[in-house]
């Protein structure tokens, strides 16, 4: 990826963040909605199981109110610099997310893209 490439308005930058964001909301009430069935069916919600999916939701509600807040930042930028976000991105090993910030690549979901699949490590 060339600088060329890389270079995004930061209002640009800031909408693409907050789509993101909502993503991984919506990626994350789905995974949530799993474990709380799964674990349903199986009768063996502890309190330490609780307590992960409390802080689960947390994060998720965290992700939703970020992504609002950067909606609006990016509604309200002025004349908005063009950031190179060349260097920065060189720390963002996901290429999907990668491709999304900088405009290269509409943004997918396994839902949108129909694939589905599970990296193993």
């Amino acid at each position: 990826m060339n600088q060329r490439d890389t270079s995004v308005p930061l209002d640009v930058l800031f909408g693409r963040l907050a789509a993101e964001m909502r993503q991984l909301e919506c990626d994350g009430l789905r995974l949530e909605g799993w474990i709380t069935h799964a674990l349903e069916e199986r009768d063996v919600v502890t309190p330490q199981v609780s307590a992960a999916l409390q802080n689960l939701d947390r994060l998720l509600q965290t992700l939703v109110e970020l992504g609002l807040l950067f909606d609006v930042l990016a509604r309200d930028i002025e004349a908005p610099p063009i950031l190179d976000l060349h260097d920065a991105m060189r720390g963002v090993r996901l290429r999907d997310l990668t491709e999304a910030l900088v405009g290269a690549a509409p943004t997918r979901t396994a839902e949108r893209d129909g694939s589905g699949e599970v990296d193993l490590f």
